[in-house]
């Protein structure tokens, strides 16, 4: 049986700016990503293939995606925080396909850069704990996806 194809969510250039660790007196549950001169309006890539589960509005984001992976891609569940959606709810999407674009409005993501929150769920969308897992490991060995004009 052959591995999953993985791609990183950002385009090269991008770097890891806060891990999956303790922050501010609570835990960061995903990876957040940006670069130097700011990330505001750069795309963002689905990291494996699947189905869009939500596409939209989400507490805490702005607006999200999320993607449920099949087991014969790699199973699990990603999501993409702090974005633009340009995918739909019920929509198939290839590994390495651009979702959406990194929202530039930093009133949509605690007044921080603008940047890209990402997580990685084992199953389907859990609560904060043991089935959220670290990106870092998840994603190593991930392709860089095609490079795509900024929005």
């Amino acid at each position: 049986m052959s591995t999953p194809r993985r791609y990183m969510p950002v385009e090269h250039g991008f770097y890891l700016t806060s891990g999956f660790e303790p922050r501010w007196g609570t835990f960061h549950w995903g990876n957040d990503y940006g670069r130097d001169g700011g990330s505001g309006g750069y795309p963002i890539f689905a990291a494996q293939s699947g189905t869009v589960t939500a596409a939209g509005p989400a507490s805490g984001f702005g607006k999200w995606i999320t993607l449920d992976h099949p087991t014969d891609a790699g199973g699990g569940l990603t999501v993409y925080g702090h974005i633009i959606p340009e995918v739909r709810a019920g929509q198939q999407v290839a590994a390495g396909q651009r979702i959406g674009h990194i929202n530039p409005n930093s009133a949509t993501n605690g007044g921080v850069a603008p940047h890209l929150h990402f997580e990685v769920h084992r199953y389907v969308w859990a609560a904060p704990g043991p089935d959220r897992l670290d990106p870092t490991p998840w994603l190593d060995g991930a392709s860089w996806p095609v490079s795509s004009r900024r929005r």
